[in-house]
């Protein structure tokens, strides 16, 4: 009997060092969560940044104190934790703009932390620096657990919205200014020149730097070659720098198209960097045409004719060493088909002379014979220009000419007829 007592007793106990302590509720103290802000992997940004910037936040709250009792609820909340945090970034006394709406991050335990990304921007003639942004964070945390009973637990949040300051540093940079752009030769289906003069207005004295261009979306104007060396550009510094670019055909040449300049160079710290793109607006001359002028030529079929067309330059640009060409189809035919016209200037003129074949059985009607001009640009490349109509007019002026040439020789047989008749008559 009493080993059996003794065996209860110690089960008992066994039980009670189980239930007692999952029973026993914990008590917390502390001064509630601790937020603090940095940004994600260098703080040192350059002017003309255009994009985003990541902002971790951290909770280092503690508990100060904890007790431990079996007659108390543990809480569902910890006093250090910052439940519904709503970030928002501040420019501060910096020259940054926030384009970004305030981000929510959540809940935000002791211990942990969260990111928070911001679109900004900082101009391009930001002044180099130390600067303080300021994250206003706003958040609830459980700031009271009251127990009522042994199974009742009310709980009181409170409210915080702070502050926090968040260093930056816009580092030395060098920045492109565009002084002036220049056109030279440049026309609609060709290639040309674009001359540039640009500043240096940053705070960085460049090594080693090179300019580059490159188009806007689908640009009518495209680089031939887009990049140029210029060595050292120190602050203040001005350099001029040409491109070669084309131009389609069929860019409309009263429109102004975007091309976009930046710079590769070594900074300060001897680092490649990459300047802010600079938006420049390039234009050019119209398309360099032609066109036949005067009345069509007439021609008379079976014979060798020459046919004459006078070209105008109707571009915007000089035509050097021209050399015209014509299309002859039946019923024309020739042996050389093509013309020097030199060189054409903006609204001259030349005559070209093609010598053709017209057939005996040519219809008499108006032709369209098609031409076309070969040329180069001030670069020396060579075009050929867009067809050019020529009007050729055949007629039957030459069955005519026979009809006259017979009716004159009947009236002079009639005539010598007649006067020898009146010799006879006469007995001469």
């Amino acid at each position: 009997m009493k080993k059996i007592s003794l065996y209860l007793f110690v089960v008992f106990l066994v039980f009670a060092a189980v239930i007692i302590p999952v029973s026993a509720g914990d008590k917390f103290y502390s001064n509630g969560p601790e937020l603090s802000a940095a940004v994600q992997g260098t703080n040192e940004l350059a002017p003309g940044l255009d994009g985003s910037i990541v902002i971790l936040v951290e909770n280092r709250g503690l508990i100060d104190m904890k007790f431990v009792k079996a007659t108390d609820i543990t809480p569902d909340y910890s006093p250090t934790t910052a439940k519904a945090v709503k970030a928002t970034l501040i420019s501060g006394n910096s020259p940054l703009t926030v384009k970004s709406d305030p981000q929510i991050l959540g809940d935000i335990p002791s211990g942990y932390y969260k990111p928070a990304e911001f679109e900004i921007n900082i101009p391009q003639d930001a002044k180099e620096g130390d600067y303080e942004l300021l994250l206003k964070v706003d958040y609830d945390y459980m700031y009271n657990a009251d127990q009522s009973g042994t199974d009742e637990i009310s709980y009181t949040f409170k409210k915080v919205s702070e502050e926090i300051p968040v260093r930056i540093v816009i580092k030395p940079s060098l920045h492109l200014s565009i002084k002036s752009v220049r056109s030279e030769e440049l026309y609609a289906g060709g290639e040309g020149y674009v001359t540039m003069e640009i500043k240096n207005d940053g705070s960085d004295d460049g090594t080693e730097t090179a300019v580059f261009i490159q188009p806007v979306g689908k640009s009518p104007v495209t680089p031939v070659e887009d990049s140029v060396y210029v060595g050292d550009m120190n602050s203040g510094d001005s350099v001029s720098v040409r491109f070669k670019v084309s131009v389609s055909k069929d860019a409309d040449p009263t429109q102004v198209y975007p091309m976009q300049v930046y710079a590769t160079y070594n900074n300060y710290e001897d680092q490649i960097e990459k300047t802010a793109p600079v938006s420049v607006g390039i234009g050019f001359k119209g398309k360099i045409r032609f066109k036949s002028t005067g009345d069509p030529t007439v021609v008379s079929s079976g014979e060798d004719a020459l046919i004459y067309v006078t070209y105008k330059n109707t571009g915007d640009s000089t035509a050097y060493q021209a050399e015209g060409r014509i299309s002859v189809v039946d019923p024309f035919s020739s042996d050389d088909s093509n013309v020097y016209l030199g060189d054409l200037k903006p609204g001259d003129s030349v005559q070209g002379v093609y010598k053709v074949k017209v057939s005996a059985d040519a219809t008499a009607k108006e032709y369209a014979l098609d031409s076309e001009v070969r040329y180069n640009d001030a670069e020396n490349n060579n075009y050929v220009s867009d067809t050019v109509k020529v009007l050729v007019t055949v007629d039957k002026k030459s069955d005519s000419m026979m009809l006259i040439a017979g009716f004159l020789v009947l009236v002079i047989l009639l005539g010598v007829g007649a006067w020898f008749y009146s010799k006879k008559k006469n007995g001469k």
